[in-house]
């Protein structure tokens, strides 16, 4: 397992320095610069594993390709107004392994639709509102639908750096997101996000942002081997710090594309979640600990 590691975050590292070898210093970007009402964001990110922002490690082998494509709908744009700015984002993700795994073994893992209505207002906080759905081709859980809530404050730089605070509520509609012992005892459940985001430029058009977040579950959100609640409280703290470079070759003519890389550490507090970890992974003992590596490429138009 150490050498099949290794050569992943080699892969991801190689994949990463291509990526910042090409960046070059140039503006930043925005959906007004580009100027249209209607425009787009492709994403491809490249990672040593899957884990989902609820901890879960769905992968832990190969390289996992994660494609993303948003597409905004812009309601409303007054600048001087109290509500600022509206848009509809509708989009899919995908996760791609390289290695097959599921209940019926293939190497596209999950596809999930997703659906929000952004709101912005002049002092700097946004309101978040979306849902969305996780389907495997794999047939390893039934399809799960969910919503989300989340306010941000979007703050003025004071030094050089953005904090970028916020606030989540995301809780389940239809079937359960986590891995589920015993139907007859399981239920749905929610957890509440608090985080942070702070951003920092280093230069020649760089900048780092350094995520950070902590969920705070319901008890009945994991389940134990046993059928058992998970328990409540902090279940998962990440930090992922990313550095990201625009690339100028291409101009904002044909989009505005990004490098990135980075890392994501998570620590795992909740014995429900450990349980499921170790179905999905086949680990002999639960991994309070897991880390991943990851780089890409972005482009908005």
């Amino acid at each position: 397992m150490m050498c099949r590691g290794n050569w992943r975050i080699h892969l991801v590292s190689l994949l990463g320095g291509v990526a910042l070898l090409v960046a070059q210093p140039g503006a930043a970007w925005s959906q007004d610069m580009l100027g249209a009402n209607v425009n787009g964001l492709m994403a491809f990110d490249f990672a040593t594993d899957y884990v989902t922002p609820r901890g879960l490690h769905v992968e832990d082998e190969g390289l996992v390709t994660q494609p993303l494509l948003l597409v905004f709908w812009k309601l409303r744009a007054a600048p001087k107004a109290a509500v600022t700015d509206i848009t509809l984002t509708t989009g899919l993700w995908n996760s791609f392994h390289s290695v097959k795994s599921g209940a019926n073994p293939s190497r596209w893992n999950e596809i999930d639709p997703i659906l929000s209505l952004g709101i912005k207002f002049r002092n700097g906080l946004a309101l978040d509102t979306g849902t969305t759905a996780f389907y495997t081709p794999t047939d390893s859980y039934a399809t799960s639908a969910h919503v989300d809530f989340k306010l941000t404050y979007n703050d003025r730089p004071h030094g050089g750096i953005a904090i970028n605070p916020y606030v989540a509520y995301w809780f389940e509609l239809h079937n359960k997101a986590t891995v589920m012992f015993n139907p007859a005892t399981s239920s749905r459940g929610s957890y509440l996000t608090v985080g942070a985001a702070p951003t920092f430029g280093i230069g020649a058009g760089a900048t780092v942002e350094l995520g950070t977040f902590a969920n705070f579950v319901s008890s009945d959100f994991y389940q134990q081997f046993d059928g058992s609640d998970g328990g409540s409280g902090m279940a998962v703290l990440s930090v992922a710090p990313k550095v990201s470079l625009p690339l100028k070759f291409l101009g904002v003519t044909h989009g505005a594309w990004t490098a990135y890389a980075g890392l994501s550490y998570y620590y795992l507090n909740n014995q429900g979640l450990l349980d499921g970890n170790q179905v999905l992974s086949g680990a002999s003992g639960p991994e309070s600990n897991v880390t991943k590596f990851r780089t890409g490429l972005s482009v908005f138009f």
